[in-house]
């Protein structure tokens, strides 16, 4: 009976355990809690658990989500989720693929099914990491660094976009690609040149939207437009355009589904609108679709801030 009564707790540990492991745990956890390979085998005989990884078990009960998997992937590897996988950890913008990715330090690799292995080569022996979500991962500084060995330029620039805005320091971003920066496909060179780049300067904007449309507008012979403009109506309201030039007062609008879509955002807008004209402002509305036609619209703005130069009499 006392017997039966150790191996309860010492399931409900193993169990409490999991459940911060997104249902996984290693037999050498269960090992600390006093499971042995016997109890192990008649629980995967029985069906309570099953095998994910070498070393790691997960309880039936919990979802094989992709969490799971890459909590499982960690666990076995002895590394942390890396890259895109840590990318999708922190919340980037543009990362919500399935792939799994986990670094290893060096002395050691990773062969796992379904899961893509990258070894801590830099000379500090340990990498920055943090655990998100029950799951240990690269810093989300190590990871912008590194996101550019298998990620384009323009997911990493919306990455970092995204990490500022949730608050990241952009100093720290910066001296962490610096210390791991070497010669060769580390990811580094990538986000260095995006954080090199004099386009960045100014205001950082809401939306990798925008962040496209400055992007576009930088490259024609258009005015360099004011980032995050706020405009205060006669009615004490304060309305921020997304790109603005003041001395026209003409602002412009990403009219993206997310912010701008829907009777209750349209009606908002519609307010909005008619007090900016009110002020003398003139708001224009710039969809998804046009900004990845640049030729079409450039001229047609072009020609509206010389039009508004012209009856403001702007030098």
């Amino acid at each position: 009976m006392m017997c039966r009564m150790l191996n309860d707790d010492a399931w409900s540990a193993v169990a409490e355990l999991a459940a911060s492991q997104h249902g996984c745990f290693t037999t050498a956890q269960a090992a600390d809690n006093g499971l042995g390979r016997r109890q192990l085998d008649r629980a995967r005989s029985s069906g309570v658990i099953v095998r994910v990884f070498p070393r790691v078990l997960r309880f039936v009960g919990a979802p094989l989500t992709w969490h799971a998997r890459l909590a499982a992937a960690t666990l076995s590897s002895g590394g942390v989720a890396s890259h895109r996988s840590a990318a999708r950890l922190h919340g980037f913008d543009g990362f919500t693929d399935s792939v799994i990715e986990v670094t290893v330090a060096r002395g050691r690799r990773v062969s796992l099914p379904g899961v893509i292995g990258h070894r801590w080569t830099y000379p500090e022996p340990d990498f920055d990491h943090q655990v998100v979500n029950g799951i240990p991962c690269t810093s989300s500084a190590v990871t912008l660094a590194q996101l550019g060995a298998v990620a384009p330029a323009v997911a990493v620039e919306r990455a970092l976009d995204s990490a500022l805005r949730n608050g990241a320091n952009v100093r720290w971003i910066r001296e962490t690609a610096d210390r791991l920066h070497r010669p060769g496909p580390s990811g580094t060179g990538t986000l260095l040149r995006i954080l090199d780049d004099e386009r960045r300067s100014g205001a950082l904007p809401d939306s990798w939207f925008e962040r496209l449309v400055q992007s576009i507008l930088h490259d024609q012979e258009i005015p360099r437009p004011t980032i995050q403009h706020d405009v205060v109506v006669a009615s004490g309201r304060r309305y921020r355009l997304d790109l603005a030039w003041p001395e026209m007062a003409v602002g412009l609008e990403c009219h993206s589904r997310t912010y701008h879509f829907g009777p209750v955002k349209e009606a908002s807008d519609n307010l909005r609108d008619l007090e900016l004209a009110g002020a003398g402002w003139e708001v224009l509305y710039l969809t998804w679709e046009q900004s990845r036609r640049p030729d079409d619209f450039v001229p047609l703005l072009a020609q509206t801030l010389m039009t508004r130069r012209q009856q403001l009499n702007v030098a």
